[in-house]
């Protein structure tokens, strides 16, 4: 497999080319496919977080938060590998006595991974809650179970190619959770165990909705021993680095539960989670479109295409997480007066800023570069870096909790996350070929930061940013429309082409 670089004389423009079938205009066409549920779905989950603070207790928050970050890592432990191996392999399965063993096969493993996912999740809520009423167990079982199993359902249709069916999945989970919480809290109290209980009520309904139209409503039956071992051959790896890749991303939960308080994991856990959300947006409108596009180019035997497409996705993923990721910087303190209820505030001004970079750093390696692992089938070197990335992750956030508290534990993270970062591409350019269109990025960063200059003397030009949404909507649209004039004079080949293109069209 890794005799397939040959070539990498290609120039920048070649490997980031406008034309082909992997090019950005099919990157782009598939990126605004799935935009509303790659926009709704994760804005849906940070209105509940931000909504939860001001019904929630510190202790209480930190708990939920706690859960349902831990639903991710349990997810990646039981699930993944298939998940993994079917987006990845699902196509090469062509007549139709395959495709009946595959359906079974699938059955199969999401029986059994159920009734193990029930297991695991009674031991976590016992570890990180012992004293927890038995309502608590039921509603994170039922909770974690339901989204896992929503979550795998998503990615078969994103497979398929099927739109509608993984927007409604990515939409009406999330939302109809919300929905039922707000609903319901004139006549219940909020607590941790209902709000888990309405969010998997919504999961419930909106999966067994297209259960059958993904045609996963097969009965079990014996499994196909060639498709679990390739499977297992391929995505066991996988799953052993989204579960190091899950603690790089949230292991600093337990490092503050542990080394501080319950109450210091609720204050860090709304900074916390307000910066993965954000940059999640940006990174999942981007990912949900764009790796299937790689996989195409290297089923198609293209593997320069692959690179290229690679190249492309890192360029339009860092055009939508830099302008995202700073502009939240430049108005967060009134951003978050606006949003956060009191107690929260303080800390959250504190920490957002570090965590939004670090969110940002790992989103663009993550969502990016690191695909090539999965392209080129380099397993091992994938968990490799997860974990060292979890390890020194964990480290870096202990130490900055001993020495700074909160702000030094994120401030740990995000220093973590730019070190595997750096190494992480240094090593993809030498073993894979990758290239990152480095003249787009310095494109990219510059009209982020001249964006965030215009921001930051917005006080001097008589439009002081202050806390009410008037005056957060006027800097958001200013901060929007300075980038993306910026982009329009930066990229003027990129715009001319699109605007060639619709006059054809």
């Amino acid at each position: 497999m890794f005799t397939a670089r040959q070539d990498d004389s290609p120039d920048l423009h070649a490997r980031t080319s406008v034309h082909g079938n992997g090019g950005p205009p099919v990157l782009i066409r598939q990126t605004l496919a799935y935009m509303p549920a790659q926009i709704l779905s994760p804005l849906t989950q940070f209105a509940t977080a931000i909504i939860l603070t001001h019904y929630l207790p510190p202790a209480g928050y930190g708990l939920t938060m706690l859960i349902f970050a831990s639903q991710e890592l349990i997810y990646q432990g039981l699930l993944s590998w298939w998940a993994s191996y079917y987006l990845r392999y699902a196509g090469s399965f062509s007549d139709e006595a395959q495709q009946q063993a595959l359906r079974r096969t699938e059955s199969t493993v999401l029986l059994v991974s159920t009734l193990l996912q029930l297991i695991v999740t009674v031991l976590l809520v016992r570890g990180i809650a012992p004293d927890a009423p038995g309502l608590l167990y039921a509603g994170a079982c039922f909770y974690i179970i339901t989204r896992s199993y929503l979550g795998y359902l998503s990615e078969k249709a994103r497979r398929q190619g099927d739109i509608l069916a993984y927007s409604t999945l990515q939409i009406g989970g999330p939302l109809g959770g919300l929905v039922l919480t707000l609903a319901l809290m004139t006549i219940l109290p909020v607590a941790p165990e209902r709000v888990l209980l309405d969010f998997a009520i919504a999961h419930f309904l909106a999966s067994a909705a297209l259960a059958w139209r993904l045609g996963v409503l097969v009965k079990p039956g014996q499994v196909d021993r060639a498709i679990i071992g390739a499977a297992f051959g391929f995505g066991v790896p996988i799953l052993v680095s989204n579960i190091f890749g899950w603690f790089a991303a949230h292991g600093i939960r337990f490092v503050v539960q542990y080394g501080a308080s319950p109450t210091a994991l609720g204050l860090l856990s709304v900074g916390w989670g307000i910066a993965i959300r954000i940059t999640a947006v940006a990174a999942m409108v981007v990912a949900a479109a764009a790796y299937p596009l790689a996989v195409r180019a290297m089923e198609r035997g293209d593997i320069e295409g692959a690179r290229s497409q690679i190249s492309a996705n890192s360029a339009l993923l860092l055009g939508l997480i830099a302008p995202s990721t700073v502009g939240v910087i430049a108005i967060s303190e009134p951003f978050v007066a606006l949003l956060v209820a009191p107690e929260y505030q303080a800390a959250t001004i504190a920490i957002l800023p570090w965590a939004l970079v670090g969110a940002a750093i790992r989103n663009l390696r993550m969502h990016g570069w690191d695909q090539m692992y999965l392209l080129f089938e380099a397993p091992r070197a994938m968990v490799t870096l997860e974990f060292i990335e979890a390890a020194l992750t964990a480290l870096a956030a202990l130490i900055g909790l001993m020495t700074a508290g909160l702000v030094g534990a994120v401030m740990g993270a995000a220093i973590a996350a730019l070190v595997i970062a750096i190494a992480d591409y240094i090593y993809l350019n030498r073993r894979f070929g990758l290239h990152a269109p480095i003249s787009f990025y310095l494109r990219i960063l510059a009209s982020t930061g001249l964006m965030y200059l215009a921001l930051r003397i917005l006080p001097q030009l008589g439009l002081p940013l202050t806390n009410d949404w008037r005056s957060v909507g006027i800097a958001v649209t200013i901060g929007g429309v300075v980038y993306a004039a910026l982009i329009a004079i930066l990229f003027p080949k990129i715009i001319l082409a699109k605007l060639r293109r619709r006059g054809t069209s």
